[in-house]
């Protein structure tokens, strides 16, 4: 008989997708897929001048997020009362959205409670309320972990994964006649000087880039429009930037300094054999971790090293180490 699942995740990047691929392949039945922090509309235009009063008068910007969690709240009670029967297994990503009697009324729903944090604790600090009422509470963040699980006893560490619901995608895509470096992330500022060193570099050994920066109006970096970046006011999907890691041969990472893990970029370059460049010199603390295929800077860009590292071949992994980190060996985990 197949295990039953609920699924509560953010809708980030429609990411909920290759979740719900992945655990569809590992034979799962999802009873209920609920995605939260789905576009917001105020329900009446009373709200939106109370949001404006209190962001602008009294500096309040917790409002509008305050109303948005209520309206996750209310839906996910709603389509909880749908669920008859019994699930044995609840994965809530990014619980923080979410009240304690909400997440307790889940409880109710399920055999077995999970929750993973992937994002820091000291960002969403109500989330330590509802962290007791887990089953099992995993934490992205090293330093939540080694903070918190002296004061919780269901707090774990894990880290992200790569999706393997496509097992014709598992294979070695490096080997490429043209050779394609790939970068998507959000326009910031104090990024913008490495970002175009490396392009710089890139386009000295004739490889070809293909950087894709997310910006807001309000940020509209207009002095750089007429590099060779492609700004972008739409982000791509979870699915649509994997489909460009696996065309690329180098895939660039930046670190983001409000967390200390491993992005989910680091992990698709060894599901599919790319080259990483980085900055967070925690991947070199990893069993996968190998200079002929991971090139780590934490001050500058040397040029010398970035031009020998790309002449390397890439190292093929152990299979037992590779596969440790997929999606498949993470649920097992989380579950068991």
């Amino acid at each position: 008989m197949k295990k039953t699942i609920i699924l509560i995740i953010p809708n980030h990047f429609k990411i909920y997708k290759a979740f719900s691929a992945n655990l569809e392949k590992m034979g799962f039945d999802i009873v209920l897929l609920f995605t939260s922090d789905e576009e917001f509309r105020y329900k009446s235009f009373s709200q939106r001048i109370t949001n404006f009063f209190r962001k602008t008068i009294l500096r309040d910007k917790k409002y509008k997020e305050n109303l948005k969690n209520k309206y996750d709240d209310e839906c996910l009670t709603k389509a909880l009362s749908n669920v008859q029967k019994k699930a044995d297994h609840a994965l809530v990503i990014r619980p923080d959205y979410f009240s304690k009697e909400t997440i307790q009324l889940l409880k109710k729903k399920t055999n077995q409670l999970v929750a993973y944090q992937w994002d820091g604790i000291d960002r969403y600090p109500k989330v330590k309320d509802l962290i007791g009422v887990f089953d099992r509470f995993f934490l992205f963040d090293l330093d939540d972990y080694k903070k918190y699980k002296s004061i919780f006893s269901n707090v774990f560490p894990i880290t992200n994964f790569y999706f393997d619901f496509d097992s014709a995608d598992l294979k070695n895509f490096s080997e490429k006649e043209k050779k394609e470096v790939f970068f998507i992330g959000s326009f910031i500022e104090s990024r913008m000087e490495d970002v175009f060193n490396l392009i710089r570099i890139f386009n000295k050994l004739e490889i070809s880039t293909n950087i894709n920066l997310l910006y807001f109006d309000e940020q509209s970096p207009l002095k750089y429009k007429r590099s060779e970046i492609n700004f972008i006011t739409k982000p791509l999907s979870y699915l649509e930037a994997l489909e460009e890691v696996k065309k690329s041969n180098i895939v660039l990472d930046f670190v983001d300094t409000v967390h200390n893990g491993l992005s989910f970029r680091i992990f698709e370059t060894l599901c599919f054999s790319k080259k990483l460049i980085t900055n967070n010199p925690l991947v070199k603390n990893y069993d996968f971790y190998s200079p002929n295929n991971i090139l780590v800077w934490e001050k500058s860009i040397d040029e010398e090293k970035l031009k020998e590292f790309l002449s390397k071949d890439y190292e093929i992994l152990d299979k037992e180490i590779k596969n440790k980190y997929s999606f498949t060996s993470w649920i097992n985990y989380i579950f068991k």
